[in-house]
This record gives C-alpha cells, structure tokens and sequence, in this order.
C-alpha cells in the first residue's frame, strides 16, 4: 500500500464525466472540476496573459462529425480564461484541408469566437525557434503566435489516427507547423518513429501549459478524419500531456507503450508515460472506458522485433502497410489529395487511368486520406499483410519477419 508521500509525487491527470456538448453551464462545471487539481484556470492564466488556443482543425466539418474540436468546449475555455485575467485569447491552428476561417465556419467555433470576444488566428507567417535539447527539430519554424502568447493551452479532440494509431494532447501540436512543411516533414520523416521524435520536439519548443482532451464524443474507425463519432462522455485535462495521452489511450483500450508518440517521450524524457506514475482524480478509468472502441491496426515495429538492415526494414514497411485507393464512385475530384501530397511528383491523381496511386513512391504519410473532405480515400491491406498478418505480433506475421532476420544474418 503506498504511502501519503508516493502518491502526492504522481502527476495528476483530471477525469470528469461530460454527457454531452448542448449545456453550456453544464459543459463549464464539468471543466472547472477538472481544474481543481491544478488550481483552477487561474493557476495557469494570470492577469495579462496574451493566451493562445490550439484548437484541433483538421478539416472543415461540422461539430457532430467529431474531426474537430467542439465550439462549446471552446467557448467554456474562452469564458474560463478570461475570468482568470487574460488581456488576448487567440484561438487558432493551421488546418490540413481548407482555410482556417473556413474550417472555423464549418465546425461553429468561428461563431464562438466572434461572439465570445476572442481572436481567430490563422497561422500563417512563422518564426524560427531554437532549442538545443531537442532530439530532431534542434531549429524549428512554428507559427509566428507563439511570439505573441504568454500561455498555451491545447484543445485536441481523442481520435484514432491511420498513421499514428491515435492523436490527441501531444499530436495537436502538429498543427503549429504552417500550411506545407507538415508535408514536407512528412516526406523527410517517413519512418513514424522518427516523425514522433519530431513531434515531441515541437512539444518541448512550444511550451503547453495545459491539454484539456476532449473524449465527450470522440472518433474510432479510420480517423482522423474518415472515422465515426463515437461517445465516450469525458474530458481529460492536464499540464503534463505525455501523461493525459496515457489516460486517453486506456479509455479506449489501447495501450499506451504501443503509441509512438508516447514511446518518443520516453526516449526524450518529457513527461509522465509510465501509467504507474500517474493519478487519476475524479472518475476511474474503469467507469469511462469503452471496452469495444475499434481501434487501428498499426504495422508492428520490426526494428524494434529483430535487428534488420535499413534497406530490408524500408522493403517490409513498403509491404505491410495498408495502401491508399481512390473510391471513384465518392471522388469529386476537388484534388486536395494531389496538392496537399508530399511527393514530388505527387503519387496521388484522381486523373489518372487505373490505379489513381502510384504505389512504388507513395510514403504510405496517409496525407490523402486525412485530406478527402468526401472519405473517398481507402486504406487497403497489403497481400503480404492479407496472407501474414503482420501487424499482429506473435502470429505468423513474426514468423515471417524471424525468417528473413535469419537468412539475413546467416550470409551476412
């Protein structure tokens, strides 16, 4: 039994119960709940702060389709922030499809912070920050606002992620990345893990004092953008968002070593990811948890299975990860795919005769897919992931990867 002392040395992540988005007063209580851990809002806004909202803005959609982040949870924290002091609330993102007003519009936050008093901020222009701590992004170029804010607070909204798995409190920052050079990251860091690493750096750059995760109706399936709304009824809220993510991940029953995003911060030594070193306050994991939230199958890491040379590792992931197809009956041709793909030429042309994608340089970024505003985008398995089952460790799937380790290694 741990003692008093053990447990006040755990950092605390906030849990509280959220039915629904159509209460506003009821919206407001449940996130002041969740502040009481950590002072209220006025623990972390003081009087004068210029503070920045990273909403989740993926693409334009409406709030009930769950791909981005709900008007109401963005004006209870508009409302919050200012009650503790704040001279500048900004709420902003730089979105993968459309506009940031026009992804605004969509989702209703727009109205929000019109009518709330607060700045819309449309990341454009950028700034260059230097940290030397960094694993990857030692000089990185993020929004230019970062200049222009005391405090950060981020709004993701829990999804599933076809490349990432999941993307909640430490993926949203992402989104600080201007317009094309999330792309062009994309294309640089094809390996997952490396793009993680890349990630956590802008993390550490950036600075979030607090994540408040909107679980209250999040998105299973093939998120983050061709998914289904899925009701979780929850807010998780917390200053440390390696461990907010942890939590987020156990309410959907995917575990948290398995997320790159998450085994990057343990590389990097940011934050809490050992679910041991965190406490729940408020509701329990058990009470919220939805035991059949479908989840995404991610390709297993070999590099982390068997020690394999560079070329056999980039010729398994090429065969193992499911490949994008153009649906053409929903296609409509607005070409969001072909310009928003990182390959130069692009390997996605909804033009072109036969198989719209060009297998052999696609980077399997999955780019197209979170850039469809129809979902016309599918994720195909491979043959090879059909006949072996590659993502599941343990099956035949290992088998086959010990197989070619051995051959490998007995003519080396």
């Amino acid at each position: 039994m741990p003692d008093a002392s053990s447990q006040l040395k755990k950092t605390p992540v906030s849990l509280v119960a959220l039915d629904g988005y159509d209460d506003d007063a009821r919206v407001a209580q449940a996130l002041a709940a969740a502040l009481e851990p950590f002072g209220g809002m006025g623990g972390i806004v003081h009087s004068g702060d210029r503070v920045l909202l990273k909403a989740n803005l993926l693409a334009p959609a409406k709030p009930d389709e769950a791909v981005t982040s709900h008007p109401a949870i963005v004006r209870a924290v508009i409302r919050a922030v200012k009650a503790a002091g704040a001279s500048r609330v900004m709420v902003g993102d730089s979105p993968g499809v459309g506009t940031t007003r026009e992804t605004m519009r969509a989702s209703g936050i727009l109205r929000v912070v019109e009518e709330e008093g607060a700045e819309m901020a449309s990341f454009e222009r950028v700034a260059v920050f230097e940290n030397l701590e960094n694993t990857l992004g030692k000089r990185l170029e993020l929004t230019e606002h970062l200049l222009q804010t005391d405090v950060l607070i981020t709004l993701p909204k829990l999804k599933t992620h076809v490349q990432m798995g999941y993307t909640g409190a430490l993926k949203n920052q992402y989104g600080l990345v201007v317009g094309t050079r999330k792309a062009q990251y994309h294309f640089r860091f094809q390996n997952r893990d490396r793009l993680a690493d890349l990630m956590i750096d802008i993390n550490r750059t950036a600075k979030v004092k607090l994540a408040i995760l909107d679980a209250v109706v999040a998105m299973e399936g093939p998120g983050p953008h061709g998914g289904r709304p899925r009701k979780i009824g929850a807010l998780v809220v917390g200053t440390d968002l390696p461990a907010v993510d942890v939590v987020g991940c156990q309410l959907i029953g995917l575990d948290p070593q398995s997320y790159p995003l998450l085994q990057a911060a343990a590389r990097a030594g940011y934050g809490t990811t050992d679910p041991e070193c965190i406490e729940v306050i408020g509701k329990s994991i058990a009470e919220l948890r939805v035991a059949d939230f479908e989840l995404i199958k991610a390709p297993a890491n070999i590099m982390r299975i068997l020690p394999l040379p560079g070329w056999m590792l980039r010729w398994l992931r090429r065969h193992i990860a499911d490949r994008p197809h153009i649906d053409r009956s929903k296609c409509i041709r607005c070409m969001k795919c072909h310009n928003g793909c990182p390959v130069k030429p692009s390997a996605i042309d909804p033009r072109r005769e036969g198989d719209c994608v060009n297998q052999r340089t696609c980077i399997r970024c999955y780019c197209c897919h979170e850039f469809c505003p129809v979902n016309a985008i599918e994720l195909r398995r491979s043959w090879v992931e059909r006949i072996f089952h590659l993502k599941t460790i343990g099956t035949a799937g290992s088998w086959l990867v010990g197989k070619i380790a051995g051959l490998y290694h007995r003519h080396k």
